[in-house]
């Protein structure tokens, strides 16, 4: 092994990629957003080095290129985007619009994405450097801890497996939750002669075109899973789609939305831009001062109103298991017609046969097994003792007592609170509820440990708008690290975290356990962070306006311009 070497910068960004995919995992819990790595990390590192150009700032990226769930290695054919064009950019760099062939209701194919990162981390320069040239490449972190006053990321190349210690004033941890895929450990893989492939590697491992594999076995219940059963159903191959029995009970396997909904907007993921559909959630990050707030969500009358306009007949809207866009008009029939589905988990494999823990032993012919199962949590370079110094997820069976007593007190105070203001959230649907058995996050707005403000987690936070909620954090983010504006106190700041995890429980059921879930509440988000840093910009548009017009990429950048503005004047 090559001896560690060491460097040291300002800051360090983990991660470059990013996603906006929901997805159940597989036999490790429910996780969402599917590889959800990073991409908070480029727009972050970009927003910095515009504040600070000089600052020594490293980003570490475990793969050979950007994007994620969205780089060219993870590509395929049927991977669209579900976010649509106009909103899928960052303010400083406008996308192309794709090809009509590869557009469907202002989505479109994911390799577009792809390209824009390419050409953004390659366009976005300061003294002199990229934040390509910033980016390094095949760099998995293997620790992180705090060491007098320093942090010490432990890396290994990927390539050349050599090791070396980077040192950094501050952190920035943009991984998210999916950076290690979770492959379950199948009882008989030793024996299997067929090949098991995570989704990670599904873009380049060839399955789908080899001849050899004819019969294809896909687990998971999200989007991922269901766009290797439609690639390999369309293939001809011979599919049976296992989804285990503990899955959701309220909303089925999986909740795949249409993706042509009817809107007085351009498409519908322009509509949910609005602060007027914003308002619709029963959201705590939206102030509760308005007559209409107050109308919608703390009286019956409003509650009823509420239910008629936002929940459909699978009840989507809870969000509590997987969810995704349905892009395909032939994908049910295809399913229908062409994939074996079966309700179980699997029991082993031996040669070239599955094996279902079904009643009736079923069992059938194997060559692949494609996993979408999801992502490991991506906290796994922290130490217990610095997930709970941080306020990070922890086993809860090793919470101290006196923590665990003053969250539990701060939880039930604020759960009080939020079942005071939203009728709708006392009496949630019948569902399967699965229990978390970590802490959930305790991080101020998602990103900021109470205790040490010398790092940040980005992109933690399940948002449904990715890129417009990543450039926001990059935003709150530098006016953290400028001191720009104040903090609360401590204790405010406790139980406003407290807040967040009674809320996410009720509103997400499941999905809430974790405390970092707003899939439907992008926009309250936006508005809470740059309240807060004290920008207007956003807010400009008139009283119509502000309520009824899409909040763009484009409002972003003046809020961003106005902060530069403001900060060069004091």
């Amino acid at each position: 092994m090559s001896p560690i070497q060491a460097t040291s910068f300002d800051v360090i960004v983990v991660g470059a990629g990013v996603c906006l995919q929901l997805e159940m995992c597989e036999g490790k819990g429910d996780q969402v957003n599917d590889n959800y790595t990073g991409l908070t990390g480029i727009i972050a590192a970009q927003r910095l080095l515009q504040a600070h150009p000089e600052t020594q700032l490293a980003i570490l990226e475990r793969d050979y290129c950007v994007g994620g769930v969205w780089s060219e290695r993870r590509n395929y054919p049927s991977f669209w985007t579900q976010w649509t064009h106009g909103i899928a950019e960052f303010s400083d760099m406008r996308m192309e619009r794709p090809p009509a062939d590869d557009c469907m209701n202002d989505l479109f194919r994911a390799k577009y994405t792809t390209k824009y990162l390419e050409d953004y981390v390659d366009n976005m320069c300061h003294t002199g450097t990229t934040l390509r040239d910033r980016i390094q490449f095949n760099t998995e972190v293997l620790s992180i801890k705090k060491v007098d006053g320093q942090w010490q990321i432990l890396c290994t190349d990927t390539v050349s497996k050599s090791q070396r210690s980077i040192f950094a004033s501050r952190l920035m941890m943009a991984n998210g939750q999916s950076s290690v895929p979770n492959v379950p450990d199948f009882h008989g893989r030793e024996r299997f002669l067929g090949k098991i492939v995570h989704s990670i590697d599904f873009g380049q491992s060839g399955i789908i075109q080899n001849e050899a594999v004819q019969h294809i076995t896909v687990i998971g219940a999200g989007k991922s899973a269901a766009d290797m059963v439609y690639e390999a159903a369309k293939a001809g191959k011979t599919v049976s789609w296992v989804i285990r029995k503990t899955g959701d009970g309220s909303l089925g396997a999986a909740a795949f939305a249409l993706i042509d909904l009817p809107t007085p907007y351009r498409n519908g993921v322009e509509a949910s831009q609005a602060r007027i559909m914003a308002s619709l959630q029963p959201c705590y990050m939206i102030p509760y001062r308005s007559w209409w707030t107050w109308l919608l969500h703390s009286t019956n009358l409003g509650a009823k109103l509420v239910r008629q306009i936002i929940l459909t007949p699978r009840s989507i809207i809870w969000q509590n298991g997987t969810a995704g866009g349905c892009h395909f008009a032939d994908f049910w029939p295809l399913v229908a017609e062409n994939v074996y589905v079966h309700r179980a988990d699997v029991k082993s494999l031996n040669g070239t046969e599955l094996y279902l823990d079904d009643e009736g032993g079923t069992h059938f012919p194997c060559d692949a097994v494609l996993c979408g199962t999801g992502w490991q949590d991506g906290l796994q370079m922290f130490d217990n003792d610095t997930l709970i110094g941080l306020g990070l997820p922890y086993p809860k069976d090793i919470e101290p007592q006196e923590e665990n007593a003053k969250w539990e007190k701060l939880v039930h105070k604020a759960d009080e609170q939020v079942l005071k203001r939203f009728v709708m959230l006392r009496n949630p649907p019948k569902h399967y509820h699965k229990y978390e058995t970590r802490t959930p996050y305790r991080l101020y707005q998602t990103m900021a440990p109470v205790h040490d403000e010398s790092i940040l987690f980005m992109n933690h936070i399940v948002a449904g708008a990715k890129l417009f909620a990543a450039e926001a954090q990059a935003i709150w983010a530098v006016a953290y690290w400028d001191k720009a504006f104040s903090l609360p106190s401590v204790a405010e700041r406790e139980n406003d975290i407290a807040h967040m995890c009674a809320w996410n429980k009720r509103r997400y059921l499941s999905n809430g356990e974790l405390g970092n879930f707003a899939a439907f509440d992008s926009v309250p988000y936006v508005d809470r962070l740059l309240d807060e840093i004290g920008v207007t910009s956003h807010r400009k548009k008139g009283w119509l306006g502000n309520m009824f017009a899409p909040i763009m990429p484009t409002d972003l950048g003046k809020v961003w311009h106005e902060y530069l503005a403001r900060r060069s004047k004091q």
